[in-house]
């Protein structure tokens, strides 16, 4: 009798808190959050659909289906007879953060796909869930994902994966806070948002209470990341190890050295692990690096330099986002992100990254039926070896610059004179050259770049300054013999609303692996007031700098012969488009 007054008492007090947050419009906001329901196949709270505000002014559309993956599409265990499953697995790139259910990057991919493939019954998956990594993405396939049966699982990076290699495996303690069993029931009565809410009504108005209760509590012990199937990939970092992953910056620059570090080694295993649990279910499986915002802005370059070589030698399939997104922005860097609210890709973004991934399946039929594989299409390059020449400007607008088999001059310089000013109270003199507009607009300054060993690329950063509306631009091209330029960047005084600071860089790649070259020409037109420049702090971030990579077996060959040595067909006979 107790009992049940108790139990009534209970639910009586549950429904007065519904009914008070209902009548005083005060019910906490709905959020899509993971949970790791064993009984459902995602990972991310099933059967909602809301509008997230967490970002300030952008607010977009949020759908799970009823097995917790994004997407109104319903996915069960049993994929459809001839249908083409992928599984898309990654961290808030793959979820689509900032961007309603459609304009995620699966979401466009099974778009794109569909158009291509109209007889075909199309499905990808989107298992993103925010904070995961390659042990969290591992652990879920393992223990999901493969039950889905794909034929292509996606798995996409980003740099914060980097995080979880001291240790900190998110999944793994998902399953014990938010584990368990999906009850629709308890979600429809709101069970969780009340507990919620009075868990934080007590702490609010019963603060010391609160603090003396959990501290008499018992220790919850090690976390699962160092006893559960992952403990071989646990590791303490050090202080020195602790204060890299602080520092994004330095995380993304590229050096071998901490590219050959424990925590890129830890990555790379547990890539390979997820790839073999991939290929032992019979699914083809693609990487896709997807960049930091900054990473289209400048050479930051790390990731690829200590995982592309890693793919390549283990006929792992790669797309190196960052590189297309480069050679796409132009004179909008930031055109494929949400910024300045947020560093997540927006819609166009997605949509570059999903037309990648597509470019990349290809889908046939031999006499056996259906076959899928990973194209080398997409060719990744490494950023190895690579040879830095920072210019420094002077009377023939640059002085020499040599740095091993790298040998810079000035061919030509023709109206362009130099200018100085100091910032930062005398800390920091900028220099750079700007045309004699006294005599004409125009000034040139022609760069002869030779070197003892042929070159698969060469990349250019340099700071520019424009000052509308005043008629002016700037303009850097390429050549191999100082003859039929190609232009790689161009802005005027219509592509900037206000005078610029001393902050505008710009990156630009030139891909020579084609056709190697031991000669390249850089031309810089400049025009009325615009300028180039660099500054005297060492290391400098204004720089006028020349990144020269000398050819070696960098192509995607490698990672064809490897990928198709690994699943050489048994019949020999050559497959037909589907």
């Amino acid at each position: 009798m107790a009992g049940s007054l108790v139990f009534c008492l209970c639910l009586s007090s549950h429904f007065a808190i519904l009914l008070y947050w209902a009548f005083t419009g005060s019910h906490p906001a709905v959020r899509v959050e993971p949970r790791g329901y064993a009984n459902v196949l995602g990972d991310m709270e099933p059967r909602l659909r809301v509008t997230e505000r967490e970002i300030a002014g952008l607010p977009y559309t949020v759908t799970t289906n009823a097995q917790g993956f994004r997407g109104q599409e319903s996915v069960t265990a049993v994929k459809p007879a001839g249908a083409l499953r992928v599984l898309c697995l990654g961290d808030s790139f793959t979820y689509g953060v900032g961007v309603d259910d459609a304009a995620t990057y699966p979401a466009i991919l099974e778009a794109l796909l569909r158009r291509r493939l109209p007889r075909r019954n199309v499905q990808v998956v989107n298992a993103g869930v925010p904070f995961y990594d390659i042990f969290d993405e591992l652990s879920y396939f393992r223990e999901k994902g493969s039950k889905l049966r794909p034929d292509i699982v996606v798995v996409q990076f980003f740099i914060n994966d980097l995080e979880a290699m001291a240790g900190s495996f998110f999944r793994e303690d998902l399953l014990v806070r938010q584990g368990g069993r999906y009850n629709p029931l308890e979600q429809a009565t709101g069970r969780e948002a009340v507990e919620r809410g009075l868990n934080r009504w007590f702490k609010r108005n019963f603060t010391e209470v609160a603090r003396f209760i959990q501290s008499g509590l018992p220790p919850s012990g090690p976390s699962r990341a160092e006893t559960g199937q992952f403990v071989a990939y646990h590791v303490r970092p050090t202080d020195a190890e602790l204060a890299l992953i602080g520092n994004r910056r330095r995380l993304l620059t590229a050096d071998p050295v901490i590219a050959r570090s424990r925590l890129w080694d830890n990555y790379r295993r547990g890539l390979l692990a997820l790839r073999d649990a991939v290929e032992a279910t019979g699914a083809r499986f693609l990487f896709v690096l997807a960049p930091d915002a900054a990473q289209v802005r400048e050479d930051l370059d790390q990731p690829a330099l200590a995982l592309v070589p890693f793919c390549r030698e283990n006929g792992i399939p790669v797309i190196d986002m960052a590189r297309q997104l480069r050679a796409m922005s132009g004179e909008a860097v930031d055109r494929y992100y949400l910024l300045p609210r947020n560093g997540h890709l927006n819609a166009g973004g997605n949509t570059v990254m999903a037309t990648a991934v597509a470019k990349a399946i290809q889908v046939t039929r031999s006499a056996d039926g259906p076959d899928v594989t990973i194209s080398s299409a997409q060719q990744a390059f490494d950023y190895a070896d690579p040879v830095r020449l920072r210019l420094k400007f002077g009377p023939q607008g640059v002085l020499p610059a040599q740095n091993g088999p790298v040998h810079i001059t000035a061919a030509r310089c023709d109206n362009l004179v130099p200018w100085t000013i100091d910032i930062g109270h005398g800390r920091n003199r900028i220099t750079g050259l700007q045309p004699d507009v006294m005599r004409r607009p125009n000034g040139t300054l022609l760069l002869r770049v030779e070197s003892e060993k042929p070159l698969a690329q060469v990349s250019v950063t340099f700071f520019r300054k424009l000052a509308p509306p005043v008629n002016g631009y700037v303009q850097l091209s390429w050549s191999r013999r100082d003859a039929g330029y190609t232009t790689l960047q161009f802005a005027s005084e219509k592509d900037v609303a206000a005078p610029e600071s001393f902050e505008t860089s710009r990156l630009a790649e030139i891909d020579l692996r084609e056709k190697p070259a031991r000669e390249v020409y850089l031309k810089l037109d400049l025009r009325n007031e615009a300028r180039i420049f660099a500054e005297s702090l060492d290391p400098p971030w204004r720089r006028f700098e020349v990144v020269c990579y000398p050819a070696g077996d960098s192509s995607s060959e490698t990672v064809s012969r490897a990928a198709t040595d690994r699943r050489a067909s048994p019949t020999g006979r050559a497959p037909t488009p589907d």
